[in-house]
């Protein structure tokens, strides 16, 4: 099992101001997290970026929001507790794609089937949209597209909350 404690804010959220929830993932584009941010921005909002790890599941969750988390892969061991959780290298990864970006937002890591994971973030931190980016290219994201759908469409489908689809190619 595996502990995951809740990220800070960078900047200072504002009081009063709705969020933009944008869904992230490792290796993912970084135009699809600047563009949630330019949109923040434009909308006077902050920033959640979230990432549902599909591949763990939900053990419980402390009194101050740290996750603990199991693979869904019994064959799969965690080797340790300290060991750098692939949350803390997205986080790095996304801080590094918003270097200089001037909206206050925060990594949030959660378990679980992402359309779930990405509403319960909009609702959690009264979310004004929720963005996400577009199905990969090629082959491999048809293929994710034909078995299981888009996130974007189930989300459209099963919450309330406008649903933005940031294109992972740079302008």
């Amino acid at each position: 099992m595996v502990r995951s404690a809740p990220h800070p804010w960078h900047g200072t959220p504002l009081d009063g101001a709705r969020s933009v929830v944008v869904g992230v993932i490792p290796g993912q584009s970084p135009a699809v997290v600047r563009g949630a941010a330019a949109l923040a921005g434009a909308l006077g909002a902050h920033l959640v970026c979230v990432w549902a790890d599909a591949a763990r599941t939900l053990v419980s969750q402390g009194p101050d929001g740290t996750l603990v988390t199991t693979p869904l892969d019994p064959d799969h061991a965690d080797h340790s507790e300290d060991e750098v959780t692939a949350d803390a290298e997205l986080a790095a990864e996304v801080a590094a794609n918003l270097a200089g970006v001037d909206v206050p937002w925060r990594f949030v890591y959660t378990a679980g089937e992402a359309t779930r994971a990405l509403a319960r973030a909009g609702r959690d931190h009264d979310a004004c949209m929720i963005a996400v980016g577009n199905r990969r290219p090629g082959l491999g994201g048809w293929m994710n597209h034909l078995v299981g759908g888009s996130v974007a469409g189930r989300l459209s489908h099963t919450q309330p909350l406008p649903v933005t689809i940031i294109s992972q190619e740079s302008p």
